[in-house]
């Protein structure tokens, strides 16, 4: 196994996120009116009225600015987070919880402005729950009921990393589990998690397209819970179906899919698509990213989380090397791919299912 392929997980997801960024939360009709297409990463697009003013809605919606106060090649919190969890797996070589909450914090604390806003595009149920920690909450017990976020599955790439560096595959979804509801009690959240987890170690593991989409809903299908109605959103169904639609729709079209399954920030939309367009495009990894920023919704997730996995499917050399010369913090992403690496045949299973 090459390093290329750790390092393609993480680049890949930033490179995803970064290329979203710009035009996150925008229609697709929205990105073919003021951009054209997107192509490259590039700075957030404001668009204004002819007196100056921004511009917040046109016929399509509310045009979002969400990242307003990012660069071009900066993360969101997509990648903000995965790096914590990174980092958190490099410096203990394990899976440790209550480090991971401090990193979690410390990662978005160092982004408040001197207004009090937070920079980079943190979901509501992820930001409620980062109050459950900083009030002095257990990482166990700090989880909310909120919208059915898309948190779990755009950061925990490096925890499938790990699984298949150390072997450790059942404690590694178990901690996806623990992770997950450490901001999110969703159930759709949580199993997102859990299922990108499996999907980060079994590409790095080699599975073929139809093993990959199998397997998915499968594990799904394990750990799901069962929704009820305090869940928001409850009526629009469990993440499985969406993931069982995949597997009987394997060669529909891009539009098809996105029609069915949607790209917008909640997880039952956001996760199927980017999963499908990933199996769509599976030799054609550029080309299929391309393809899914400029469907809009939460692009920057769908685009993370699609890097994600094309990195470990196909290593890094996918990347256009422009791309990867605006992206802030390569080097500090390579170092924590070149650690976790590693950690290969140390074979240590540290995370307990459950603890007071």
């Amino acid at each position: 196994m090459s390093i290329e392929k750790y390092k393609g997980v993480l680049l890949g997801c930033a490179v995803g996120d970064t290329l979203g960024m710009a035009v996150e939360g925008w229609k697709k009709e929205q990105i073919k009116k003021y951009v054209g297409s997107v192509r490259e990463p590039m700075a957030p697009v404001i668009i204004k009225n002819e007196d100056g003013s921004e511009k917040t809605e046109d016929e399509h919606g509310k045009l979002k600015y969400w990242t307003r106060d990012l660069k071009k090649g900066e993360w969101t919190d997509d990648t903000i987070l995965t790096m914590a969890i990174a980092e958190s797996i490099a410096e203990k070589n394990a899976l440790d919880l209550e480090d991971n909450a401090k990193k979690h914090i410390i990662a978005y604390e160092a982004l408040r402005m001197p207004d009090g806003r937070i920079k980079g595009g943190f979901g509501g149920t992820t930001q409620e729950a980062f109050k459950q920690l900083q009030a002095g909450k257990s990482p166990y017990h700090s989880g909310v009921i909120g919208g059915p976020g898309n948190a779990p599955a755009m950061k925990m790439h490096p925890v499938g990393m790990y699984m298949h560096a150390t072997e450790n595959y059942e404690s590694g979804l178990l901690f996806a589990r623990a992770l997950g509801k450490m901001t999110h009690l969703d159930p759709r959240s949580i199993v997102s998690g859990i299922v990108q987890a499996h999907a980060i170690y079994a590409l790095l593991d080699g599975v073929s397209r139809n093993e990959l989409i199998h397997s998915v809903a499968k594990i799904c299908k394990q750990y799901e819970e069962p929704l009820t109605e305090e869940f928001t959103w409850h009526k629009k169904g469990a993440l499985l179906s969406r993931l069982e639609w995949i597997s009987d729709n394997r060669d529909a079209t891009a539009d098809e899919a996105h029609a069915h399954l949607g790209s917008s920030s909640a997880v039952y939309q956001s996760y199927p698509f980017a999963l499908f367009m990933l199996q769509k495009n599976f030799d054609s990894p550029l080309q299929g990213l391309i393809e899914t920023v400029n469907y809009g919704g939460d692009c920057d997730t769908t685009c993370a989380i699609f890097g994600a996995l094309a990195g470990a499917r196909h290593g890094n050399a996918w990347l256009p090397s422009a791309w990867l010369d605006v992206l802030q913090g390569k080097e500090r992403i390579v170092n924590a791919a070149h650690d976790i690496y590693a950690l290969k045949n140390q074979h240590r299973a540290v995370f307990p299912d459950e603890r007071s």
